[in-house]
């Protein structure tokens, strides 16, 4: 898998392997961990593999972020989010 620079696009991971498979694997193993300790804040880090920061802030009703000097209509500056006036 590579990591992408930037918050529009999504991981690439090498051909053949089923990346959304692995992602619903991970959500069953979040499920059982949140069953057997419910107590404890089971966080979902590993969907920062499959989809892209955009698609996972969008999901979670959130505004998508752009960087710095490229303004996107409907979108934050990244600058703004980390440093709100």
């Amino acid at each position: 898998m590579t990591e992408i620079d930037g918050f529009a696009m999504r991981p690439r991971w090498r051909p053949g392997i089923n990346v959304f498979d692995w992602y619903d694997e991970g959500y069953r193993i979040v499920g059982e961990l949140r069953a057997r300790f419910p107590d404890v804040h089971v966080k979902p880090e590993f969907a920062q593999y499959v989809f892209s920061v955009n698609e996972r802030r969008e999901s979670m009703g959130l505004v998508p972020v752009s960087l710095p000097n490229e303004p996107k209509a409907g979108h934050i500056s990244i600058t703004e989010l980390l440093h709100p006036k």
